[in-house]
């Protein structure tokens, strides 16, 4: 577990989604391995598709990784009022 991408939260509070939200948007691929196996792939693509907090390009990148429609996830589902780039 990679402890600086949780310097916010007391760890014995961290819950499974906001582990998987923080490996996605920050982990390297060492800390997404070890995400991926101790809670699954299935609820990797849950938190995945669901989860609001996630930067488009790593979004997109999965999706592309794992063959998922982008349109699918919340994180490109979104309205925002302002966006600098499409």
């Amino acid at each position: 577990m990679r402890k600086e991408l949780f310097w916010d939260r007391n760890m014995a509070d961290v819950s499974a989604e906001i582990m998987i939200e923080r490996a996605i948007n920050f982990g390297g691929f060492d800390f997404i391995d070890e995400v991926q196996k101790k809670y699954g792939m299935e609820r990797f693509i849950q938190t995945l598709k669901h989860n609001r907090n996630l930067g488009k390009k790593v979004v997109n990148y999965w999706c592309l990784k794992l063959s998922i429609d982008r349109r699918e996830t919340r994180t490109f589902q979104d309205k925002r009022i302002w966006e600098p780039f499409k």
